[in-house]
């Protein structure tokens, strides 16, 4: 830690002479920004760039809050241990969608970069890509169980740390990602509701141990181009509670405030592949049932 300390401040006294081009309303100037780095050195050499640090510290501000788009600055969700266990046995009337045997029940443009090995699929860490469903659903209980990748040199970017998501619908992402001493911003950590709202705490399991979502989604409703009903889920990490009936703003959208665009009743799940070298994300157990609109 004292190295990563010390490389963290060498960087942000050097910020002076590599500002990033931040807009005026974003609230922070350079000697901000050399606070902000010089506080959190693991973030000090990802600051450092000015495409990345303009990311994170300049998006649009967010609707009913104070903070922006992706913005490092939110407070961090406290920590909650939450042990190995992760094995739940699929409902009885759940679609099983995973059980280590075969991508039968899935499709997408680049199927050929996920693989099926000893009752595990494993994302390929070449290209941006998803696996969708062949089925569609609306309002369902979605569990899907994740697996982080080690990392023995991480890369700078706390985002490319075994980057993933599990979107309901294919438009509404839970974010997958290593959470264990890689601090990102808190609506871009494992159990956020991507670039929308953060979890409540940070519920995450070191990579190598399995973790598990739980999601209860609602789906939204629409008349003509009109919301009525926006999208709502309920999120348990490794069985803690991480969003509570969250109210979602829109479909995912990266560094941008989401809204909504009048789509389907029913659309299939899809699963990430965030394209990230060495950063292979590995799924098994995977189930979802349908719910009566609630």
């Amino acid at each position: 830690m004292k190295n990563v300390f010390l490389m963290g401040l060498s960087v942000a006294a050097s910020f002076a002479f590599a500002a990033p081009a931040l807009t005026q309303d974003s609230g922070v100037n350079p000697a901000e920004l050399k606070q902000i780095m010089a506080q959190h050195p693991d973030w000090a050499v990802w600051l450092a760039d000015p495409a990345l640090a303009k990311l994170t510290l300049d998006g649009p501000k967010m609707p009913n809050s104070n903070w922006r788009a992706d913005d490092i600055r939110r407070p961090q969700p406290p920590f909650v241990e939450t042990g190995k266990a992760c094995a739940a046995p699929p409902p009885g009337d759940a679609d099983i969608l995973f059980d280590g045997h075969d991508l039968s029940k899935w499709t997408g443009d680049h199927f050929g970069e996920w693989s099926v090995k000893d009752g595990i699929l494993t994302t390929g860490a070449h290209i941006y890509n998803f696996l969708h469903t062949k089925d569609s659903y609306g309002d369902a209980q979605i569990h899907v169980e994740f697996r982080e990748p080690a990392q023995p040199h991480p890369p700078v970017n706390p985002q490319y740390h075994g980057n993933s998501g599990v979107f309901p619908m294919g438009l509404y992402e839970v974010q997958i990602l290593d959470g264990t001493n890689n601090q990102t911003y808190p609506d871009g950590m494992v159990g956020s509701i991507y670039s929308q709202n953060p979890p409540l705490v940070n519920a995450g399991r070191p990579p190598g141990i399995w973790q598990c979502y739980d999601i209860v989604f609602r789906s939204p409703h629409f008349s003509g181009s009109t919301v009525t009903q926006p999208a709502r889920m309920t999120v348990m990490l490794n069985g803690v509670l991480v969003q509570d009936n969250t109210v979602l703003i829109g479909a995912t959208v990266h560094a941008k405030v989401a809204t909504y665009t009048p789509h389907a009743a029913e659309l299939p799940l899809a699963l990430q592949d965030h394209g990230n070298p060495d950063s292979h994300v590995s799924f098994r157990n995977i189930w979802i049932r349908r719910l009566s609109p609630g």
